[in-house]
């Protein structure tokens, strides 16, 4: 099991982007930081702030690559950022109510 982090280039598409992975049974459910600060080096190489939205959602880790394809192919050039953090302990009854409720792999 994983817990999925999203950063959409655009934060309007945060709302969009939960509900077609639940829809699709590939999260169960996801929490939305909005307002999130990134501080990066612009194009013209100056530190800068950006502020985008933040989307986390925990399933199963054989689903990331399925997770990675829709949304490339939903977004093209506008791919949001996309990576995993493994889940190494969880509560028993919550595996198990991920395991049962997200897409059969």
């Amino acid at each position: 099991m994983i817990l999925i982090h999203i950063v959409p280039q655009q934060n309007s598409a945060a709302d969009e982007i939960v509900d077609l992975l639940v829809e699709k049974k590939l999260i169960l459910n996801a929490m939305i930081h909005e307002n999130i600060r990134i501080r990066q080096k612009s194009k013209e190489g100056k530190i800068e702030n950006i502020r985008r939205t933040l989307v986390v959602g925990k399933t199963k880790a054989l689903l990331f690559n399925i997770i990675d394809e829709l949304l490339r192919e939903k977004y093209g050039n506008e791919m949001p950022v996309l990576y995993s953090i493994p889940i190494v302990h969880m509560d028993w009854e919550q595996a198990e109510e991920l395991m049962e409720e997200t897409e059969k792999v």
